[in-house]
C-alpha cells in the first residue's frame, strides 16, 4: 500500500507538493479551532453564569470574577469585564460599555482562521487543475519528440500525471470544505452560548437589588 502511494504521488508530478503543503496548513487550521472550541471554550453559560450569579448574591465579586477568568475563552473574557466594571463600582451603563468594548475585542476570536479552509479548498483544487495542465502539456510536447514505439508509453505518462494532480487536489478540497462547514456549525453554537450568557449576566446585574454597606469597593445606599 505505501508503494501505491509512492507510486500515485511520484507520478503526479511537482504539483504534488504544493497540494501535500495544503494538507498541512490544513490539519493545523483545523487542530487549533478543535481545541479553541472544545478545550478553550469548554465553559458553557448555562453553568458558568449561574456560578457567578451565586458568587454575586454571595457579596462575593472576586470569587466571581475568578470564576469567569479562569479561562482565556471569549464568554469568559466578556463576563470577567461585565463582573470588574460592576465590582469598581460602575453604572449599568458602564458595565453595558465594558461588555461592548470586550465583545468587539473577543468574538472575532470565534471566526478566527475558518475562512482558511476554504482558502485552502480552492487551492487545493486550483493546483490539481494546474497540474493536470502540465501534465497533459508536457504529454504532447513528448508526443512530438519520441518515435511511435515510445509515445503510448509517454502518453500514459502526461496523462497519469494529470489525474492524480487532479484527484489528489479534490481529495484535500472536499475533506476542507466539510470541516469548515462542521466548525462553522460549532462557531455558531458558542456564539449562541455567548451570546445567552452575557445577556442572562447584564439581566442579573441591571435587576440586582441595592444592598447596604461595601462589597469588595462598591457602595451601596
Amino acid at each position: 500500500m505505501i508503494d501505491g502511494i509512492a507510486r500515485y504521488f511520484a507520478d503526479g508530478g511537482p504539483m504534488m507538493w504544493p497540494i501535500l503543503a495544503i494538507i498541512g496548513g490544513a490539519v493545523a487550521v483545523v487542530g487549533e479551532r478543535l481545541h479553541f472550541y472544545f478545550v478553550v471554550c469548554r465553559d458553557r453559560a448555562a453553568l458558568l453564569v449561574p456560578a457567578v450569579v451565586g458568587a454575586l448574591n454571595a457579596d462575593q465579586p472576586e470569587t466571581a470574577l475568578r470564576l469567569a477568568d479562569r479561562r482565556s475563552a471569549p464568554l469568559n473574557a466578556i463576563l470577567g469585564a461585565a463582573i470588574e466594571r460592576y465590582r469598581d463600582g460602575g453604572s449599568m451603563s458602564e458595565i453595558r460599555q465594558a461588555v461592548d468594548e470586550a465583545a468587539i475585542r473577543e468574538v472575532p476570536r470565534l471566526t478566527r482562521r475558518l475562512g482558511t479552509l476554504q482558502t485552502f479548498a480552492n487551492l487545493a483544487t486550483l493546483a490539481g487543475l494546474l497540474g493536470t495542465i502540465f501534465g497533459l502539456q508536457g504529454a504532447f510536447r513528448s508526443l512530438a519528440l519520441t518515435d511511435a514505439a515510445q509515445k503510448a508509453a509517454v502518453l500514459a505518462a502526461g496523462i497519469s500525471e494529470a489525474m492524480n494532480t487532479t484527484s489528489f487536489g479534490l481529495l484535500i478540497a472536499i475533506p476542507c470544505l466539510g470541516l469548515h462547514a462542521l466548525l462553522a456549525s460549532v462557531q455558531a453554537r458558542r456564539a449562541e452560548d455567548l451570546d445567552a450568557g452575557a445577556l442572562r449576566l447584564l439581566n442579573y446585574l441591571e435587576n440586582r437589588p441595592e444592598t447596604t454597606g461595601v462589597v469588595a469597593g462598591r457602595i451601596s445606599a
